[in-house]
C-alpha cells in the first residue's frame, strides 16, 4: 500500500513509520500544526524541525493547520485529509482510545485505511527499542517527577529506567502518551543524515517546560560528513 505517515518529530510516530516501511511504500509525511499549544490531539513543540526530518527521510511533507480546539480540530483535519493521495495513514498511537477513535473517523471520511503498528504494544518495550535504535531527546515535560533536568535529555537505557521508576511512583505513562512528555528524534535508521542541536533554550515555569531548539546542523551518514 501507499502510505502517508503522520509525524510530530517524536519517537512514537517515527517508530511507527519505520515499522510500516518494512511492508509498505511510504510516499509522504503529514504534520499537524495546532494554533492552540494545548491541543488534545497534536504535538506543538519544535514543529519547525519537521522540515529537517522530512529532508533526512527524503520524503515530501504536507503541513496542515488546525485550531487545536477539542473535537473541532478533528473535523478540521478530516476535511483536509480527504485530498491526500494514498491508501493508508500511519499513526504512532499506543493505547489512547481517544486518539485512535478520532483517527478512525478521519480515515473513514477520507477513504483511507488506518495503520497503527504500535497499538497495544508494551510501552516499556517501545521505550527500550527507541533507546537502542534511535537518537531521541525529551523536549517537553508536564508531569509529576519530570523536572527541568529532563529537558534535552537523551533517551537511553538509564533514562528509560528512570521513567519506569516515575511510573511506579506517580503512574505516569512510560512512553508519555498521556502528554507527560514529548520527544524529538534526531537520528534513526531511515535518516540519510543525523541532526545535531547547536543551541537550545529551556523554558521552565516551575511546573512544566519545553526545550526549544534554536539552531541545528545536519551531518551526512556518508564519509563526506557535514552537509
Amino acid at each position: 500500500m501507499r502510505v502517508v505517515a503522520l509525524i510530530s518529530g517524536g519517537k512514537d510516530s517515527m517508530l511507527a513509520l519505520h515499522e510500516v516501511a518494512r511492508e509498505h511504500e511510504v510516499v509522504g509525511l503529514l504534520s499537524i500544526h495546532p494554533d492552540n499549544t494545548d491541543s488534545y490531539m497534536f504535538h506543538s513543540v519544535n514543529l519547525h524541525m519537521l522540515d529537517a526530518i522530512a529532508a533526512s527521510l527524503n520524503l515530501p511533507l504536507t503541513k496542515l493547520k488546525v485550531s487545536g480546539i477539542e473535537e473541532i480540530e478533528v473535523e478540521e483535519l478530516a476535511d483536509q485529509v480527504k485530498g491526500i493521495e494514498a491508501d493508508a495513514l500511519c499513526i504512532g498511537g499506543i493505547e489512547s482510545n481517544y486518539q485512535k477513535k478520532r483517527f478512525e473517523k478521519i480515515c473513514d471520511a477520507a477513504g483511507l485505511e488506518l495503520l497503527a503498528p504500535l497499538w497495544k504494544r508494551s510501552p516499556e518495550d517501545i521505550m527500550f527499542r527507541v533507546a537502542r535504535d534511535f537518537e531521541a531527546i525529551i523536549v517537553s515535560v508536564s508531569a509529576m517527577g519530570l523536572n527541568e533536568t529532563y529537558l534535552g535529555r537523551k533517551i537511553d537505557e538509564k533514562c528509560v529506567s528512570d521513567l519506569l521508576e516515575l511510573n511506579r511512583k506517580y503512574k505516569i505513562h512510560v512512553a508519555g502518551e498521556g502528554g507527560e512528555f514529548e520527544t524529538l528524534v534526531l537520528d534513526a535508521p531511515l535518516y540519510r543524515h543525523k541532526i545535531v542541536v547547536n543551541r537550545a533554550r529551556k523554558i521552565w515555569d516551575g511546573m512544566r517546560g519545553y526545550y526549544f531548539i534554536e539552531s541545528y546542523s545536519k551531518f551526512s551518514k556518508s564519509p563526506n560528513g557535514k552537509i
